[in-house]
């Protein structure tokens, strides 16, 4: 009866987990320990079957088998998802008391320019020649400050 090689390999592709004779037409099992893949930048992986594992079920040829691996997904613990939701919150905070404060200030610009007793022309030709003005202060062409 014919038989075929079987080579299982890790993902590096060199290295040979598990090597089987299997008669034609016969499936074929990994007999070996579960593969592992070492963390790479603190990702850790999960072995999650065989590349090309669909033709295990009746060897017909020479077969390669690469180890496949999926890295995990990160859960935080329950520090990281209180440190992270005192974060939103804060950044929340922060938002809405920059937008608060924004909003004062443009009140009371808005105030200022109701006090406003200068045209726009003359603020302007103000700005011109002293390159500032104060707005808001009751005041006309005659008494500005040069």
């Amino acid at each position: 009866m014919e038989q075929y090689e079987v080579i299982f390999l890790d993902d590096d592709k060199v290295t040979v987990l598990e090597q089987q004779f299997v008669a034609a037409g016969s499936p074929v099992k990994y007999k070996g320990k579960t593969p592992a893949k070492e963390p790479v930048n603190g990702v850790n992986y999960t072995f999650v079957g065989w590349e090309g594992e669909e033709k295990m079920n009746a060897v017909n040829e020479k077969l390669v088998l690469v180890a496949k691996y999926a890295a995990e997904t990160a859960t935080a613990s329950k520090d990281e998802n209180a440190l992270l939701q005192a974060s939103l919150e804060n950044a929340e905070n922060t938002n809405l008391n920059a937008t608060i404060e924004a909003g004062q200030k443009v009140s009371e610009q808005q105030k200022a320019f109701a006090k406003e007793t200068r045209s726009a022309e003359e603020i302007v030709n103000d700005i011109k020649e002293n390159g500032k003005t104060e707005i808001g202060i009751e005041a006309n062409k005659d008494n500005i400050e040069r």
